[in-house]
């Protein structure tokens, strides 16, 4: 009886292969494929739309901070500069053509202040235009409070239909020391993350003392109050300066206030306050940060603000 062989025939017809693959691909298009991209705008100017890419785009927007003020007696202290407001939207230009030109300002941080007065508030950061859908507004920071003053209150208004037409205010600066009694420490000023640590006294002499003047008032997204002073009417008490309040993903911090011991920390590049005593020298807070500058109780000037920053998110189109 023969022997049955187990093969298994392959029928092979010229062309089919070829013609299948192009019959698939005309029912089901290919899906592009985008990856993520960043631009950062650190001055006024344009921003290019570039070539494929999807309409879509993150825009953070962050403003300048407001500069720490100055205080030249020894008996009241001033307080750090608030930062500019952090705002972070997706937004949609399906408006603008690929290579045309989207408008964006960059606002300067508060200029340094020499005399004995209130920090000067940051500038404003826009992008955009007014008349497009995507206009967006974050607001500069409020300058900190003169030794005997409060701080002043961030720059506020609509932030523009790309954010929603929400109110927006640029964080309040720390207010000064001097209100019931005199020495003690100036307020931090207002971060994007947080409100300004008020000055304060250290160690066993916390329960001493009185508070001093209020901080600039915030109460928006992306924004917040300063840290109120602190006065405890002998100059043989160490004071500390309120911290600034903190940042968001390392932007947009407060200054730190001066005060008669250490002066307050800076946050996310804010500048940090000068103790009349000891402590740091404070100053002007970095470049393209939005934070706020640091108070100052000497003959030099209140820190000045950090300007502020564009951050530009798109996907763009690789198949």
């Amino acid at each position: 009886m023969p022997t049955l062989l187990n093969t298994t025939q392959q029928i092979v017809i010229p062309g089919l292969e070829d013609a299948l693959k192009t019959a698939v691909l005309a029912t089901v298009p290919s899906v592009p494929i985008y990856v993520q991209a960043m631009e950062t705008v650190t001055s006024t100017g344009n921003w290019v739309r570039p070539n494929d890419i999807a309409d879509l785009i993150d825009v953070t927007l962050i403003a300048g901070g407001g500069s720490g003020s100055r205080y030249s007696g020894s008996d009241y202290f001033a307080g750090g500069g608030g930062a500019g407001q952090y705002l972070r939207r997706i937004v949609n230009i399906n408006s603008v053509a690929p290579l045309a030109q989207i408008s964006v300002t960059i606002g300067q941080g508060g200029a340094s202040q020499g005399s004995n007065a209130n920090g000067n508030n940051g500038a404003n950061s826009v992008f955009g235009i007014s008349s497009q859908s995507f206009y967006m507004v974050s607001y500069g920071g409020g300058g900190g409070g003169y030794g005997t003053d409060n701080g002043r209150d961030g720059n506020s208004g609509s932030c523009g239909p790309g954010a929603q037409n929400i109110t927006g205010r640029g964080s309040g600066g720390g207010g000064g020391s001097g209100w019931q009694n005199n020495y003690g420490g100036g307020g931090g000023g207002g971060g994007a993350g947080s409100a300004g640590w008020p000055g304060g006294l250290n160690g066993a002499h916390q329960s001493a003392g009185n508070g001093g003047r209020a901080g600039g008032r915030s109460s928006s997204e992306g924004s917040s109050s300063g840290g109120g002073g602190f006065g405890n009417g002998t100059s043989h008490q160490d004071s500390q300066g309120g911290n600034g309040g903190k940042g968001i993903e390392g932007f947009a911090g407060g200054g730190g206030g001066s005060a008669r011991g250490n002066g307050g920390a800076g946050s996310c590049g804010g500048g940090m306050g000068y103790g009349a005593t000891h402590g740091w020298q404070g100053g002007d807070a970095k470049a393209n940060t939005g934070s706020g500058g640091g108070g100052i109780n000497s003959a030099g000037s209140g820190g000045a603000g950090g300007s502020g920053i564009c951050i530009i998110r798109y996907w763009k189109k690789v198949t």
